[in-house]
């Protein structure tokens, strides 16, 4: 998953002496209709029909030195869903349960359709890569 332009700002900022940033207390995955962008846009995030970010703070690994990559230790699942969610083609990383900033994003191998009563949308055991390097 590539950073947004909005993180990518202000850790080079952190590295430089110029502002701190102050790091998440949690970070969630958010599913997305369409592409956030380098600007991390919220506007295209699901929602409705339990809908909900899931909590992935313990789920990831540290990133480890030789590859750059840190990924998910955990399977993910977001909640049955109660009402069409439209067609899930990315996933992006927030630092925030509701709003926030949009951290890391990227494409979905295979768009998905989520309707209501449908299967519920999971991502396996290192489903979920974020490389920084």
């Amino acid at each position: 998953m590539p950073m947004t332009s909005y993180l990518r700002k202000a850790l080079g900022d952190e590295s430089i002496g110029k502002a701190a940033f102050s790091q998440p207390a949690a970070v969630y995955l958010a599913l997305f209709t369409s592409s956030p962008g380098d600007a991390g846009s919220l506007t295209g995030e699901v929602s409705g029909g339990s809908y909900a970010r899931q909590d992935i703070t313990a789920a990831l690994s540290s990133f480890n030195l030789a590859t750059g990559i840190a990924s998910n230790t955990l399977a993910v699942d977001f909640p049955n869903p109660t009402g069409n969610w439209g067609t899930i083609t990315y996933a992006g990383i927030i630092d925030a349960a509701s709003g926030g900033n949009v951290l890391y994003y990227e494409a979905l191998p295979n768009a998905r359709a989520v309707v209501s009563g449908g299967r519920h949308v999971q991502f396996a055991v290192g489903a979920l890569q974020i490389r920084i390097i």
